[in-house]
């Protein structure tokens, strides 16, 4: 047995778990203790005992899930886990947890809750599905009444037949601002209430980041609470947090939600039998300003701020013209709300629209950047906090005994600095927090090289596209195609595409052409094939094996500094008499920078190169602080120095 004399309970108790003749050893076959998986198991234990907030990053491969599950369960806490991607969550309920109940041979419950849009509603889908007249979409409604009398929890994703973006879905879900609780005549069969009710008495509960941020705007707002109690909460991926506190402790008006507002309306219209003509003319109205507010907002797929001259101009007139015929729907509306529920619901919906749209209007709040987006024929209205700290010293910490933040990538470089950009964003504060950032699991000094040739022009330079396609064919040939070639922007991307897609023996995968799944799954069948992506295919991209042999990042992540949210906290670090580049700009395409490689090694036998074709990393004095934040893997300038590592 392991001699535990002098050890405190919490390492007596990771021994236990993961030492060599522990409970895991004993389970797994040829079981060998990772170190850092140890580390992060104690500083998880010291944690739970001794309260206070945790910052670990542990980077692919240090198995941290096992890490943060094993030491809190078997210390008994009930505990949330929240993930960013519903991958991670799906992979610790099928995979992980059971795992856990074999190691750990003593029962514990868990359960999986997801956002209120992933269960069925059934009065919704009964009042739909009288409705439907579209030949497909009557297919896929019989598929859904062949699958409820066996359903245990209307969960969408058990629907394998059907497509990922199923146009009627949104209108059969159990969307928020639809539901009328206890009033509904399903609600005793409702499988979003039974959801939450099986949530209540587990001791493990896992959730999406995004429900547990809509459960604390719920609480802000004084409603009541959809996650049950617990003290310690274990975030996964929160280097995603930041971004979706923005978006849950912002406000927000769109086209599409006035036409949600009318859609709904006129649905429940028909199936109560309404004929007063002064309701349907409201919802003309309604349409009209839809219309004009999208109108009034010109530019195509574009993102800027909303300035006091918009308000004075056609944007301003148009969302006066919005709350005119929000305030004419509710009032006429108000007398019928006795009809039903769900006319009550759509009343109390055009009264929310007609307070944001006010609020975002007014641009009275200087804690918040108000700004808008047009995507294709949506116009959306925001005002986001321009800090995320303060909501979470507020409404999260004070309710929680612990708080564990992990993620592949939280640190921008060595040192408890290093986790200062996001201690910032969180608001994370005080002597109880403990920083530490773990050794990577694999070898990257021996399995990896980093290419970042130096004499490409710079990425301003009209001739950088074509260097850039150049130097990437060259790479290419070498690599003999197995590449993830990740792109700042959609404009590169295509660029780039075009000047290579009739040049290569290889099988180009673009972005967009087929749904993300199907990408990755041709991308990992056809070894030598090359996929091209932006944006989303910087994260969640676990290609292990050949496929994957070498990631090319065309420049250096910067956020646009024109974007309207970016351009407002740049202005309020320097009322701060704080540098934004510093403090904002750099960091956040650190840790971009470091999703974006980390997708190359993913199992200890993988290796390969990664490639950044862009000389700021080698020659600007913030390279550094790049370099300090990335993985130990050498580094070199010269082409050969990657034909002779894939030799």
């Amino acid at each position: 047995m392991t001699d535990t004399v002098g050890m405190s309970d919490t390492d007596q108790l990771v021994q236990a778990l993961f030492g060599p003749q522990s409970l895991f050893a004993s389970t797994v076959p040829h079981y060998e203790s990772r170190a850092a998986q140890v580390r992060m198991a104690q500083l998880v234990a010291e944690v739970a005992v001794n309260d206070g907030c945790l910052l670990v990053e542990a980077a692919t491969g240090t198995g941290k899930t096992l890490a943060y599950l094993l030491p809190l369960l078997a210390m008994g806490h009930r505990v949330i886990v929240a993930t960013a991607t519903k991958a991670l969550q799906d992979q610790i309920v099928a995979k992980d947890l059971p795992m856990v109940r074999q190691i750990m041979r003593n029962p514990f419950t868990f359960a999986s809750l997801k956002g209120r849009g992933n269960y069925l509603c059934l009065l919704r889908f009964k009042t739909y599905s009288h409705g439907a007249t579209n030949k497909q979409e009557k297919q896929w409604i019989n598929l859904i009444k062949e699958w409820l009398p066996y359903t245990q929890t209307g969960d969408r994703d058990e629907l394998q037949e059907m497509p990922e973006q199923l146009p009627f879905w949104f209108d059969v879900s159990a969307g928020g601002e639809h539901c009328i609780g206890k009033k509904c005549d399903d609600f005793d069969n409702c499988f979003l209430t039974k959801a939450r009710n099986i949530a209540k008495k587990v001791d493990l509960l896992v959730v999406n980041h995004h429900l547990y941020f809509a459960d604390l705007a719920v609480k802000e707002g004084g409603f009541g609470e959809i996650l049950p109690n617990h003290k310690i909460v274990v975030f996964d991926e929160a280097h995603r947090i930041p971004d979706v506190v923005t978006t849950f402790f912002g406000w927000e008006i769109s086209n599409y939600k006035i036409r949600e507002l009318i859609q709904d309306s006129r649905r429940e219209f028909d199936e109560i039998g309404i004929d007063n003509h002064i309701l349907y003319d409201s919802l003309l109205a309604l349409d009209d300003v839809a219309n004009g507010l999208r109108g009034a907002f010109p530019k195509e797929d574009c993102r800027d701020a909303l300035l006091p001259e918009d308000i004075k101009n056609a944007p301003g007139r148009a969302m006066v013209a919005v709350e005119d015929a929000l305030y004419k729907f509710r009032e006429v509306m108000e007398p019928e709300q006795i009809r039903s529920k769900n006319m009550a619901s759509l009343y109390r919906r055009a009264e929310e629209l007609l307070e944001i749209s006010g609020r975002i209007r007014s641009l009275a709040d200087v804690t918040r950047v108000h700004w808008f987006e047009t995507r294709g024929r949506g116009v959306f209205i925001h005002a986001s906090p321009l800090e995320t700290g303060p909501t979470l010293q507020e409404l999260l910490y004070p309710t929680l005994d612990a708080v564990i933040f992990t993620s592949a990538t939280l640190a921008t470089g060595s040192g408890d600095k290093g986790f200062n950009f996001f201690r910032n964003q969180l608001g994370v504060a005080g002597e109880q927090v403990v920083m530490e950032r773990l050794p990577p699991a694999f070898d990257y000094e021996n399995r990896t090289l980093m290419f970042v040739p130096n004499d490409l022009p710079e990425p301003t330079s009209i001739s950088y596209p074509d260097a850039v396609a150049w130097e990437i064919e060259q790479l290419l040939h070498v690599s003999q195609g197995r590449a993830l070639c990740l792109f700042t922007s959609i404009k590169m991307m295509d660029s780039v595409r075009h000047t290579l897609q009739d040049r290569l023996p290889y099988t180009l995968l673009v972005q967009g052409s087929q749904p993300k799944v199907a990408l990755l799954e041709t991308f990992k069948d056809d070894v030598s094939s090359v996929l091209f992506g932006v944006a989303s295919f910087w994260e969640g991209v676990d290609v292990p094996g050949e496929s994957l042999s070498i990631v090319i990042v065309d420049r250096l992540p910067f956020a646009s500094p024109g974007d309207p949210v970016v351009a407002a906290r740049g202005r309020w670090f320097e009322s701060q008499k704080l540098n934004p580049f510093n403090m904002m700009s750099l960091p956040r395409a650190i840790i971009t920078l470091k999703q974006g490689l980390g997708r190359l090694l993913r199992r200890s036998s993988d290796r390969g190169v990664m490639v950044v074709l862009d000389g700021r990393l080698v020659k600007k004095w913030y390279g550094k602080r790049f370099l300090s934040g990335l993985p130990p893997a050498p580094l070199t300038n010269n082409r050969e120095a990657v034909s002779r590592f894939f030799n």
